[in-house]
């Protein structure tokens, strides 16, 4: 099963509160009703000096479908909102060990 890594910075003058308040409010409930996806999990970098404030886990059971997730106007909508708070690097892996 492939998993998401999404690496989020926030931009600036988006206070984390405001982030995290949407992202539990709006985005997580609807990604998680989507048919390819079977968790997300956020968490914060705590420590050092990293370039990204968050790391979001997503397991997906059907990359194709996932694609067609994401062209929803839902989502579309959504992913907009989500470029008014930050910048993400999304990374699709597969566990190999």
């Amino acid at each position: 099963m492939p998993t998401m890594i999404v690496l989020v910075d926030l931009k600036d003058g988006v206070k984390p509160e405001d982030y995290e308040r949407w992202i539990s409010e709006s985005y997580r409930p609807t990604v998680m009703n989507l048919p390819s996806v079977d968790d997300w999990r956020g968490y914060r970098v705590e420590g050092g000096d990293p370039s990204f404030r968050y790391v979001v886990t997503v397991e997906v059971n059907d990359a194709q479908q996932l694609s067609r997730d994401a062209e929803t106007e839902e989502m579309q909508r959504l992913l907009g909102e989500l470029g008014n708070y930050a910048e993400v690097t999304q990374l699709m892996t597969e566990r190999f060990v």
